[in-house]
């Protein structure tokens, strides 16, 4: 058996309270799967831990303890109240406000709140009496960009649809393959029309040499 640090009887052996101690300090031992320390393990169970460390046993620290724990710390409140010190030190650095002054500020925060609130329904109230007029506005000014296509825009779209019609599918016009696409139709056009004139200018130069023979 491990050695503890529960001191021994006179006769060398446990008394019935020591082997209790040590059969719960067993028990806790190996329960204790978490193996986190006491102190630790509290915590985490959302318990009180004991007071551990020489920091707790501060004012801030007390107050960080009772803040936390509230009655169930095991600090009374009245080791918490500010000193005269204190009180005047944070006086100095204007930190500390009157009941009267905290009071007079939530007052006006709230008014001014209240103020806003009102002001911005106002606007809300406001802007929804024109909304429908200025919806209307828009839409219509939408339609007359439309209407208002220059015949350069048409003859783009015209365009696009050629070679999306000539080529088999459909190709957004800001892609870099469309200004190539555009070129290649654009020079297909053109043999075309050369060709057409080509075959005019021989019909009539048929059509005159049968005019002659005649």
């Amino acid at each position: 058996m491990p050695e503890t640090a529960i001191s021994k009887s006179k006769s060398g052996s446990l008394t019935e309270e020591e082997n209790a101690s040590v059969s719960g300090l067993e028990t806790q031992r190996t329960t204790n799967i978490s193996r986190l320390r006491e102190r630790h393990r509290l915590i985490a169970e959302r318990r009180v831990p004991p007071v551990t460390y020489e920091w707790e046993k501060e004012k801030w620290g007390k107050r960080l303890r009772f803040g936390k724990y509230g009655l169930a710390s095991g600090v009374s409140p009245a080791e918490l109240w500010p000193s005269v010190e204190e009180i005047e030190e944070e006086e100095a650095f204007a930190l500390y406000k009157t009941c009267s002054e905290v009071q007079r500020i939530v007052k006006d925060e709230a008014e001014a709140r209240k103020v806003a609130t009102t002001q911005r329904l106002k606007e809300l109230a406001d802007k929804e009496a024109v909304y429908a007029e200025r919806l209307k506005k828009y839409e219509t000014s939408l339609q007359k960009i439309v209407k208002q296509k220059t015949a350069e825009e048409e003859k783009m779209e015209k365009r696009i649809l050629e070679i999306q019609e000539y080529f088999g599918y459909r190709i957004d016009p800001n892609d870099p393959r469309f200004e190539v696409m555009l070129a290649q139709k654009e020079a297909e056009e053109a043999k075309v029309a050369k060709e057409a004139k080509r075959q005019e200018r021989l019909r009539k130069t048929v059509a005159a040499v049968a005019g002659e023979e005649s």
